[in-house]
């Protein structure tokens, strides 16, 4: 029997994942999407990729139904996931496209969303609720802490570690040995050659501060 699962969003994040689940599918039948849930008036009540779209208030309400979350923004991701979902009695799942090869000594946590044509070397620790995009190229060694996003082809040498709620800009390129600390923002194409205090954003090449996140 296949599972059902929910997936919080309908924007063009969401419908990623619904195509992520599709691709599942065809390697592994294995997940019935019975919709959508998102509170845009506009899309509520109405079917978006033949699935209906719920508002929160009359979402499916069923322990044995899986969610998941399609919002790339860290903040919103773990609030709907902490709020919406976990409160709700949903089950959390991790959704990864079949074409990942997963070492044995993975460590992995829940709730996390890996697409596909991804690298992933050895002894990786991805944590929880965590955005993993295409093209990516995970190096030895890397810790991913929670309510991570990392955007289409990012490579991160070994021995880094990326702190939680921080997002990686498309493109980006982190040297080995790096650490990237909590709620820092790193921008398109960036090269990281040093660590990167909490709360920071940067961007340019190769290590330009422009803020200070609050």
């Amino acid at each position: 029997m296949k599972k059902k699962i929910l997936i919080f969003s309908a924007g063009s994040s969401g419908r990623e994942i619904f195509q992520l689940i599709s691709n599942i599918n065809k390697s592994k039948n294995e997940w019935d999407i019975i919709g959508y849930v998102d509170d845009d008036p506009k899309k509520t009540g109405n079917k978006i990729d033949d699935v209906m779209v719920y508002s929160n208030k009359n979402k499916p309400k069923k322990k044995n139904i899986f969610a998941t979350c399609g919002i790339m923004d860290h903040v919103n991701r773990k609030r709907i996931f902490e709020n919406e979902i976990i409160k709700s009695g949903y089950q959390i799942t991790n959704l990864i496209h079949p074409t990942v090869e997963l070492p044995k000594c993975l460590k992995i946590g829940q709730g996390n969303i890996i697409f596909g044509n991804i690298h992933i070397s050895f002894e990786v620790n991805i944590k929880n609720f965590n955005f993993i995009c295409n093209f990516c190229d995970l190096g030895h060694n890397l810790a991913v802490n929670d309510f991570v996003t990392i955007l289409p082809s990012v490579v991160i040498g070994g021995n880094c570690e990326i702190g939680a709620q921080t997002i990686i800009g498309s493109g980006a390129k982190i040297h080995q040995g790096i650490k990237i600390g909590d709620n820092c923002k790193i921008g398109m194409g960036s090269i990281i050659t040093g660590d990167i205090k909490n709360n920071t954003s940067v961007i340019d090449h190769p290590r330009k501060v422009i803020s200070e996140n609050k």
